[in-house]
Order: C-alpha cells, then structure tokens, then sequence
C-alpha cells in the first residue's frame, strides 16, 4: 500500500517511435506488468493504451502508441499514423525512443515533434545493453543534441532496467497536474476484453512467425464472466484476409490454433486470476486492413 501525500504531480507522456524501438517493452518494465504485446515484429502496437504507474508522490500516465512507419501507405498504416499522432497532441509530455544508432528514418518523427513548440520532449537511447562500449553512444547522443529540441537525452535498457530511476526522476520535472488522474491502484484504462484480445494476437504471433505477418486480428465476441470466482468463458474470432492463411493459423488436425489458444489461456489466468475457458474461431475477412468500417470496429479509425 502506497503512502499518497496529498499534493503530488501527475501528467500524460506519449510514449512515440519506429517500429521495434522497444516501446511496449518499456511500458511493460516501467508499469511492472505485462499490458502490452512484445515482438520481434513491428507493428505489433495497433491502439493507444494508457499504463499508469503511481509513485507516493507522482503518477505517470504512459500511451504507448503504433510504431511509426514512413515508408509505408495504406489504409491501415494511415489510421496507425492518426492514432499516433492523437496521442502526441493529447500527452503533456513526449518520449521519443530511438535505438542507439543515427536513422534516415527518424526524420520524419523528428519534423512532426519540431510542430510541438509547447510541449517537453525527452529523447531515450534504447537498447544500450547491445552495446558493450558505450563510447560508441556519444555520435549518436551529439547528433541528437545537435538538434537542439529534446529537453533530456537518457539512455536506457528497457530489458535491463538501466536508466530508468534516471528516467522517472527527470520525467517527474515537467509533470503538469496537482492530483490523481486515476485511482493508485490502477495500473491501465484497457478493459480484461481487450487485454485478451491482446494476449490471443500476441501468442499467434509467435506462433506463426512470418507465416501470417500483419493479416490477422482477433476480435472477442463475448467475455462471460458471471461465475468470475469459478471461471471466465472467452470466445473469440481471428480475421484473416485469405483462406490459406486460415489454414496455417488452424493447423494441421487444428494444432496450431491449440497451441495458440494453451498459451493465451495461460497468460489470460494469470492476469484474472482465474480459470478461464477459451474458444477461438478463424474466420477469412478479405480486405479488412482497406475496409474503414471493419478499422474503426477494432479502434482504429
């Protein structure tokens, strides 16, 4: 139980960068519990979640936002931009993460935070525990410096844990509000539903590697739980785009799609901290990253 004074600060930081800079791995380590999927694949951030990590005297309200693409377009990438972007303009405060080495494609990133004179920017160098001499950090630390925009330069390891008492001490400088946003035990605004969700597309993506890239979503039809103290009944359905892809994601003698339900059911337990009975369909929805309605259906509009 956390002693709360009275007077403390609080405050909203978007949490933005490419794909697989390490983003929803630092939500993870910085809120304690997993809330979010990690891959090695980009893009497996579609929707904004809020993590809210309580301090006795702070709260942080972290969004972690889709990877930002710019070499990409399409319907889909276009609503994940939109999605990024909304939570930029709504946050007190930006993270920008970048990996520890200079990119052409940060450019983009870099002019869109250019737009916010307002607002705090802290950039973080991540994944310095990849590199054994950290000397080699120090182009990329001036090179960034250079552009004279970021309020704080951190390097960190999201993995690690390496430079996050740094982090939280200099993000709790610009923290804006006197108050709670949320209640001190409350650690995200996602509902179970969707956290299930979440955890069903995460293990489908280990699962099936790069058999089934970005063409499936899964989709809980209902989460029943009215004997909660007993067990939880989740039914769900993954959308694929081709029929041949619901035929990996099914497996031979349906394998695959029992090994992607074991796991998520796994994890689903731990979260709720109960029994949880599992039912996953697969349907084929053609075209589902080009259909708005479908996007704006599964929060992406």
């Amino acid at each position: 139980m956390l002693l709360i004074i009275d007077i403390m600060k609080s405050g909203i930081i978007a949490v933005i960068g490419r794909p697989n800079v390490g983003k929803s791995t630092l939500l993870n380590r910085l809120i304690g519990e997993k809330l979010t999927i990690v891959s090695p694949r980009p893009q497996t951030t579609w929707q904004r979640l809020h993590g809210i990590l309580t301090t006795e005297d702070a709260q942080f309200v972290f969004i972690d936002t889709p990877g930002l693409e710019t070499d990409k377009n399409s319907q889909f990438i276009s609503a994940l931009k939109k999605t990024t972007l909304s939570a930029v303009n709504d946050a007190d405060i930006i993270l920008h993460i970048v990996e520890p080495f200079i990119a052409d494609k940060e450019k983009y990133i870099i002019d869109e935070l250019k737009k916010l004179k307002d607002k705090p920017k802290m950039l973080l160098i991540n994944k310095i525990d990849l590199k054994k001499d950290k000397q080699i950090l120090l182009p990329v630390t001036d090179w960034y410096a250079d552009l004279a925009m970021y309020s704080d330069i951190i390097p960190i390891s999201a993995i690690t844990g390496d430079g996050i008492d740094i982090l939280l001490h200099e993000l709790k400088k610009y923290l804006p509000t006197e108050g709670m946003l949320y209640s001190e035990d409350t650690i995200t605004d996602k509902y179970e539903k969707e956290l299930a969700a979440e955890i069903i597309r995460e293990k489908m993506f280990y699962s099936t590697r790069d058999e089934v890239p970005y063409s499936a979503v899964c989709v809980v039809d209902r989460f029943d739980e009215s004997q909660r103290d007993r067990i939880i009944r989740i039914y769900a359905t993954i959308y694929v785009e081709k029929a041949s892809q619901r035929g990996i994601v099914i497996g031979s003698h349906g394998s695959m799609i029992k090994k992607i339900g074991t796991s998520a059911r796994i994890d689903m337990e731990k979260l709720l901290g109960t029994k949880v009975y599992l039912e996953l369909y697969v349907k084929v929805r053609k075209n589902w990253k080009k259909d708005k309605t479908f996007l704006k259906e599964i929060g992406l509009k």
